[in-house]
């Protein structure tokens, strides 16, 4: 048996912070590496439409992150 047990207050808040800290770096480097083309495709054909599908898939994903980090939350 581990000395430490795996449930309650202490170890979701260690979970929590666990996931977020490893799931913030690929958020920001997929917002960061779109912004260029977010501020490009306004101005081709059709780039509104790729452009308002890149802002829906990067709210998608944060809205997920932060479900992930709410004690109890799942996404």
């Amino acid at each position: 048996m581990l000395p430490i047990p795996l449930t309650g207050k202490l170890f979701d808040a260690v979970r929590v912070v666990a996931v977020v800290a490893l799931l913030m770096p690929p958020l920001l480097l997929a917002a960061v590496a779109s912004l260029p083309a977010l501020a490009l495709l306004p101005f081709l054909p059709g780039g509104d439409l790729r452009a308002e599908r890149m802002m829906r898939q990067l709210m998608l994903w944060t809205s997920r992150l932060l479900a992930v980090g709410r004690v109890g939350g799942s996404a």
